[in-house]
């Protein structure tokens, strides 16, 4: 419970933020599932990516996306994405393992956190041999999307370094926003829209929240593109609808708080029983 807005949104982040630096976990897993997988495939690299290493997770949400780069001609050429992840399966068939929901990655369990994602990969390089892009497989479109998650992860820090410690703590509560009403958002394009969004020190925290559910609710209307590919291409027409009411309404919400606290009232009360509408039972209520 808190009897200011300010401390609420402590108590909310404390809830919902997965704190320290899990990057020796994250290589445990990463060397694991390598010496796993070279009996099957080979492997020109591999690197941990996603929100665990971009510092942009959950607590008790995030599992580690591993990127296993590997050999075109002998592993990847002539298969389908849905043949791929296949064969990955294969490869581990004595553990637990599942396709990702969008089927661009097989989850292999592990009995402790985090779970591991691993995404098969080929690369295009450049004369140098420095990387181009990686090509991604994605199962439920039969596709194969062009990626650069390593320059997405230096322009998360670019940006924070820009906008201060708020920019992380925005995406992390519109992350578990999303997850509360109905998830529609990947958590990628959630951190595209942040990118998209934000600029400059992001100084008062309320308002920025409300700042980012105005802006994406535009944002979230129309393709939305960043590096090679749109980042919401994953959305139905109906499903771009929803996320759209969905980021409305919070930010519709989202503003009457901030007027509650900061418009003449100082009605820190109303303001938190509203922000407690948008983000659920994790933000604590007045008292």
């Amino acid at each position: 419970m808190a009897f200011s807005v300010d401390a609420a949104f402590a108590g909310f982040y404390e809830a919902i933020n997965l704190s320290g630096d899990h990057r020796d976990t994250a290589n445990a897993r990463k060397d694991r599932i390598v010496g796993l997988l070279e009996n099957k495939f080979q492997i020109l690299d591999a690197f941990s990516t996603g929100s665990i290493p971009k510092f942009t997770a959950l607590r008790k949400v995030a599992d580690l996306d591993v990127i296993a780069v590997l050999h075109f001609g002998k592993n990847v050429e002539g298969k389908t994405p849905a043949q791929l992840l296949s064969d990955v399966r294969e490869a581990l068939a004595g553990y637990s393992t599942r396709v990702r929901r969008n089927g661009q990655a097989v989850t292999l369990s592990f009995e402790t956190w985090p779970n591991v994602d691993i995404v098969p990969v080929s690369r295009l390089v450049y004369a140098d041999q420095s990387v181009n892009y990686y090509s991604v497989p994605d199962t439920n479109r039969g596709v194969w999307l062009k990626s650069r998650p390593r320059k997405m992860s230096a322009d998360i820090q670019s940006k924070s370094s820009e906008c201060g410690e708020n920019f992380r703590r925005i995406i992390k509560m519109a992350k578990h926003w999303n997850s509360i009403h109905s998830d529609y958002l990947s958590s990628y394009h959630v951190e595209v829209l942040a990118l998209n969004i934000f600029s400059g020190p992001l100084a008062d925290l309320p308002w920025s929240v409300y700042q980012f559910f105005d802006r994406a609710k535009d944002l979230a209307g129309a393709p939305l593109w960043y590096e090679l590919g749109y980042a919401d291409e994953y959305l139905t027409p109906l499903t771009r609808v929803e996320a759209v009411k969905r980021l409305q309404s919070a930010a519709d919400t989202a503003r009457n708080a901030w007027v509650a606290t900061y418009g003449g009232r100082s009605d820190d009360k109303e303001a938190i029983r509203l922000w407690q509408q948008i983000f659920g039972d994790k933000f604590p209520a007045y008292g």
